[in-house]
């Protein structure tokens, strides 16, 4: 009983599993992530990068990763300038409104280009 309550207590504690979801956790955008880059360098920097290997219908609880002045207080929501989608298996859509609303562009698989600041969800085999 008390082992029960405590696996309650740690998953309400915890974080969603999209807020968990950084990809591989490494700085480079790799093989079945779907990357989001802040400013378009067509990836050839891995500063201000967001990976993911899921959906997610919020972006606006996620920050960049491997930023040079560890500053944390930059939403990943409306601020992309380019995604590559690695998935291996599925295009991605990433849509102008959080819960996945209002589609904005369809990348499939192993696509990389700029993109607009019009990324408050994205959805993989959608």
């Amino acid at each position: 009983m008390a082992a029960t309550l405590v696996g309650i207590a740690a998953a309400a504690l915890g974080g969603t599993a999209a807020q968990a979801d950084k990809g591989d956790g490494k700085a480079a955008c790799n093989r079945a992530e779907i990357c989001f880059d802040f400013a378009w360098d067509d990836f050839m920097t891995s500063s201000f990068q967001r990976h993911f290997w899921y959906n997610d219908a919020d972006h606006s609880n996620d920050i960049w990763g491997n930023v040079p002045d560890g500053n944390t207080s930059l939403w990943v929501a409306n601020t992309a300038g380019g995604l590559w989608n690695r998935d291996t298996e599925c295009a991605v859509t990433v849509y102008d409104l959080s819960s996945y609303r209002t589609p904005y562009t369809t990348f499939p698989r192993d696509f990389r280009s700029p993109i607009s600041a019009r990324n408050n969800s994205h959805k993989r085999c959608a």
